[in-house]
């Protein structure tokens, strides 16, 4: 059955120099302003350099930074003002802290904008070390009100594009400090989209420069902030281990993810890292790399005691989920699984080793359980299933890296649990059929028949299947409506064949709707907190809602709607 029992079986551094005089940032009032073009803000005062471009940080600072009176008198539109050095100075390092925020804020942000600044200033040592504010501590601060108010995080991107501006520190590793805590800071927060242009045009300017130092670390902020507009940015605090590494530069933690049968393997996990770019880094070591079919695989966090579980989303953040359940103490483990089972199985090529590994441990579960293994009218399956059956009995014994002949008290372990209660096969006939099924089998390594177990039940009907158990509203249509209908409980089934209503006990197929049939999902709670699942289907002409309750009703949703989408992408490649 589809619940947990199932599931359980920085860089290169920068420093960019300029031969303006350092200027004096006294001021107290900045307009609102850009990041992305600082540099070239700057550098267009000097002759030797390209006009200010159409995203340069200047043009951003006379439209958004502070303007408190007679601090700044400057045509807002007027580029070529000759008091547009006054601008030029505010995007450029300074050494000392802020008098007034960057950009325009409340009131109530401006000491924690100052602080930032101070904290950038302390981190990257142009102001004398603090007992108090240690390296760490600093990291912590900025991201901790970044991540409070979001309206602060254009201001300290804002101020660490200044200070990555012809910086002239005396301390050698200024620069250096800044865009680290630059794609620090990419790598967990966003910025509006007013200041996007602007900061993209100066991380793009840095990081395709390859003379400047800082470009391989401007490559890593461009590709955490990509990152962050895709997925969201974090949302939860990240732990103080977390920003000690990070701080320090070591950007990435080995985080273990578990496979089907207990195998592990070590991803390397970056604050940045989300769910997708594991799968897809998993998937990698199965030989998967068509994408559509790396789709088809989840992450699933499994937290003790919980009863069932949801998939984590694509675009979840591996340390947001983590760092939450460290904190409460709660045991937990991540897993890899297939859960959609639309591609057929890998042929041609070969499938890698640890693709049959994985599909095996995860099938094995439900074969054993007889989930799979249909009988009709509750009789005996058909001389074909009895064949398969007593073959994968002895694939099963040899997988286990066994290498004698199976007797009676190994194959009742091998044989789906209902096979064991027939009354048309005794124990010892299942012997015989086993026992002569396996010299065929004897000479193959473990690999080599988990990946016959594979081929042979892949012509079953209910192979990749995922199963559910629920309790679905059941009346036959000829009755009259003041009857009131019965609960039964059934088995769903999902596969690429659609969906499907299996008698619990024989798992004969009752009810089937292709995906093209169904039209839609709906997951609805009644008032006493069971939870229910609306499934409507049917065509244009006719359609009917089919109600089961399930605790699962999220996740066969989910699936649906997954194995729907993928038919369709299916259907329009067939006809381009």
């Amino acid at each position: 059955m589809h619940t947990d029992n199932n599931i359980h079986q920085l860089h290169s551094h920068e420093n960019t120099t300029s031969q303006n005089s350092p200027s004096d940032y006294g001021h107290n009032g900045y307009q609102k302003h850009s990041v992305s073009s600082m540099g070239n803000a700057v550098n267009q005062m000097d002759s030797s350099s390209p006009p200010m471009s159409k995203h340069s940080l200047l043009q951003f600072a006379m439209q958004h930074f502070r303007n408190d009176g007679e601090d700044i008198k400057i045509k807002r539109n007027d580029v070529r003002s000759s008091d547009n050095n006054l601008h030029v100075d505010l995007v450029k390092w300074q050494g000392h802290p802020l008098q007034a925020p960057l950009l325009r804020l409340p009131p109530d942000l401006t000491n924690l904008a100052l602080e930032c600044f101070d904290c950038i200033l302390r981190y990257c040592g142009d102001l004398i070390p603090d007992p108090e504010l240690t390296e760490v501590k600093c990291v912590y601060t900025v991201l901790m009100h970044c991540h409070k108010h979001l309206i602060l995080r254009d201001e300290v991107y804002c101020q660490l594009i200044k200070q990555t501006t012809s910086n002239r520190s005396p301390c050698s590793e200024s620069a250096q400090r800044a865009w680290r805590l630059l794609s620090i800071l990419a790598a967990y927060f966003g910025c509006s989209d007013a200041l996007r242009p602007y900061l993209i045009e100066h991380l793009t300017s840095a990081a395709s420069d390859r003379h400047r130092s800082c470009h391989g670390t401007a490559a890593v902020c461009l590709t955490n902030l990509r990152k962050t507009a895709r997925c969201g940015g974090r949302k939860n605090v990240p732990s103080v281990e977390e920003v000690t590494a990070v701080s320090a530069g070591r950007s990435a933690r080995r985080q273990i993810y578990r496979l089907p049968g207990g195998a592990e393997r070590i991803v390397n996990t970056r604050c940045s890292t989300v769910v997708g770019d594991v799968i897809i880094e998993l998937c990698s070591l199965l030989g998967i790399e068509i994408p559509a079919e790396q789709q088809e695989f989840s992450l699933y966090c499994i937290v003790q005691g919980d009863a069932f579980t949801m998939p984590l989303a694509a675009d979840e953040y591996i340390l947001d989920v983590t760092t939450e359940l460290l904190k409460s103490g709660q045991p937990f483990y991540l897993i890899f699984c297939r859960s959609v089972w639309h591609f057929p199985l890998k042929r041609d090529p070969a499938p890698t080793p640890l693709y049959i590994e994985v599909l095996f441990n995860q099938v094995a579960p439900d074969y054993l359980e007889g989930l799979l293994l249909e009988l009709p009218n509750g009789g005996a399956p058909t001389p074909d299933y009895i064949r398969d059956m007593a073959r994968i009995a002895a694939i099963l014994h040899r997988a286990a890296d066994l290498n004698h002949l199976p007797a009676m008290k190994e194959i009742k372990f091998l044989l789906p649990k209902p096979a064991l209660s027939l009354r048309e096969l005794r124990p010892a006939q299942w012997v015989a059929l086993v026992q002569s099924a396996w010299p065929s089998i004897a000479g193959l390594s473990p690999i080599q028949v988990k990946a016959q177990f594979l081929n042979v039940l892949s012509s079953w009907p209910l192979f990749g299947s995922s199963f559910f158990a629920v309790k679905r509203v059941w009346s036959e249509e000829a009755l009259p409506e003041e009857v009131s209908p019965m609960w039964r409980e059934l088995i769903l089934a999902l596969n690429r064949r659609g969906v499907l209503f299996l008698d619990p006990n024989t798992h004969e197929t009752l009810q089937h709707w292709p995906f093209n049939e169904v039209i839609s999902t709906r997951k609805v709670r009644s008032e006493d907190g069971a939870l229910f699942l609306d499934m409507k289907v049917g065509n244009l002409l006719q359609q009917r809602v089919i109600r089961v309750q399930t605790e699962q009703a999220h996740e066969i949703s989910r699936l649906v709607r997954q194995y729907i989408t993928m038919a369709q992408a299916q259907l329009r490649e067939r006809r381009e």
